[in-house]
This record gives C-alpha cells, sequence and structure tokens, in this order.
C-alpha cells in the first residue's frame, strides 16, 4: 500500500512527493519495462513515460486497488501505446523452420538446464526474440494475459498471438539447448 500523505503530496502535485515516488517505485517499474525493451536506455525512456502518465492521473487512482497493480498497469499499457505508436515501422520477424534442423543427434535432459541455467541467461534469450514474438511472448507468459486480450492491445488476430508465443516457446528451447550442448562441451 502506498503511504497516504505521499499520495496527497503527489496528487497536489509536489515535486518532493513526486520524487520520493518515483525513487520508491523506479525498481519494480523498471523490471516490468526492461522485459519489453532490448536495453536499459529505451526501458528507462519508456519508464519516464510512464511514470509521467502516473503522476498525471494519481488522482484517479482507485484505493480498493493495490497500488503496484495500477501502476504495472499503467506502465504496461504505456509500453503498448509506445508500440502502436511505431508498428507502422518495419517489425522484423524471423522465421525458422525448426523441422528442418536437426535436433536428434543432441540428446539432453533439459531437466540438467535446472542446474546449470539462470533467470539471468532466460532475459537474455527473450530479449533477442523477434519485437513483437517477444512483447507477445512477455504479455502471455509473464504478465498473464489472454491471448484475446493480447490480440485487442496489439491489434493483430488470436491466432497470431498464440502463433508468436509458440514460436517464442520454440526459439527459447533451442537456446537453450544450444547453451545446454555448449556448457557440455566445455566441461569436457
Amino acid at each position: 500500500m502506498i503511504d497516504a500523505q505521499l499520495l496527497q503530496s503527489c496528487i497536489k502535485k509536489e515535486r518532493k512527493g513526486q520524487y520520493l515516488l518515483y525513487k520508491q517505485y523506479f525498481s519494480f517499474l523498471m523490471s516490468v519495462c526492461i522485459r519489453y525493451k532490448k536495453d536499459e536506455e529505451e526501458a528507462r525512456a519508456v519508464l519516464n513515460m510512464g511514470f509521467l502518465k502516473i503522476l498525471n492521473n494519481i488522482g484517479k487512482y482507485p484505493t480498493h486497488i493495490p497500488f503496484e497493480a495500477w501502476i504495472r498497469r499503467i506502465m504496461i499499457n504505456t509500453i503498448i501505446d509506445e508500440y502502436r505508436k511505431y508498428k507502422k515501422e518495419k517489425e522484423t520477424f524471423t522465421y525458422t523452420n525448426f523441422e528442418e534442423i536437426d535436433y536428434y543427434n543432441d540428446h539432453i535432459n533439459l531437466n540438467q538446464a535446472d542446474l546449470h541455467f539462470d533467470a539471468e541467461d532466460l532475459k537474455v534469450f527473450i530479449k533477442e526474440l523477434p519485437p513483437l514474438g517477444q512483447k507477445v511472448f512477455n504479455l502471455f507468459a509473464i504478465d498473464g494475459y489472454s491471448h484475446k486480450e493480447i490480440s485487442k492491445m496489439l491489434e493483430i488476430s488470436v491466432s497470431a498471438s498464440k502463433w508468436h508465443v509458440s514460436n517464442s516457446r520454440k526459439v527459447l528451447k533451442q537456446k537453450i539447448r544450444q547453451s545446454m550442448i555448449t556448457g557440455l562441451k566445455k566441461r569436457v
């Protein structure tokens, strides 16, 4: 829960209160932004845009909703709005026919990944996904949105949302598998 005095200070547009709110929620909001952006600079830029929206609308904060949930939703909406704004720029799609790649010679127990793999490695792999695939995967697998909600947010079809999640999972499995093979070869 947000401190009532801090909330009132921000509603009154007092700079000190706004700064304290920014400081208090920076890392929380940055963790949301960094999942959707390729680098920290882009994440900070979208965080600042979202935080401005939070400050401009803080007087409308419904107190029956947890503050973190409310600001997280505003941040995700800001990220989606920014995506839509630049949607006309050509998104680069990388299509890979995974059926043509020979996985069968690389017998790896993917449960071994738990022993030699951490969340930071997975974050790096997610950032390497194509931009739209990364957004859809984050919204579905990490933030818990349905394909129907994602299709409305990103203005794509439900089947396209499902395809992007499926394709992203395939790409991530391949990257994990390749990482495991590389790791095993280094140890041998």
